[in-house]
């Protein structure tokens, strides 16, 4: 009986950083898809960064305000788990984003990857690269982008 319970135990990975398309993106899975024994991977990779030029001391700072951002995001995100009842669990790693979202969703067993998205243009898009591009390109397993207008429009009033 365990076993099956198992099974219909849903695994949803949502991608998620500091910004508020992943909020927007959490969000809409708990407005909108959200079952009873569903279990999260909330999953971030940090920025990657060029320390080559940097001096060890500089290294050293950096690695611990990314380290304290990181601490912060999964506390965030693990509060919002507790504050709905849902279970889950976070994961971090280093490398490019998509591919490490693609690999950990398969590692968990997901049957779903959830990602929000900055909405660039295609010529931005081209040039900086889309993760949530990559996921949908690269995933063996269905993928929702969340897009919420209403931020887009606020944001560019606020530009």
């Amino acid at each position: 009986m365990a076993e099956c319970r198992e099974k219909e135990r849903r695994i949803v990975a949502i991608a998620v950083d500091e910004s508020i398309h992943s909020d927007n993106a959490f969000q809409w899975f708990c407005d909108h898809i959200h079952k009873r024994g569903d279990f999260l991977v909330l999953i971030h990779i940090p920025e990657n960064y060029d320390f080559t030029m940097a001096s060890p001391a500089v290294v050293e700072q950096l690695l611990r305000e990314i380290k304290e951002r990181v601490d912060n995001l999964e506390k965030k995100y693990k509060e919002k788990l507790f504050t709905r009842g849902i279970s889950g669990k976070f994961r971090t790693t280093s490398g490019k984003a998509g591919e490490k979202i693609v690999a950990i969703a398969k590692e968990e067993k997901a049957t779903l990857i959830i990602t929000g998205t900055r909405g660039l243009g295609k010529l931005r898009r081209t040039i900086l690269g889309s993760v949530s591009n990559y996921i949908v390109h690269h995933s063996s397993i269905p993928v929702l982008v969340c897009r919420w207008k209403n931020n887009d429009a606020q944001q560019s009033k606020s530009s």
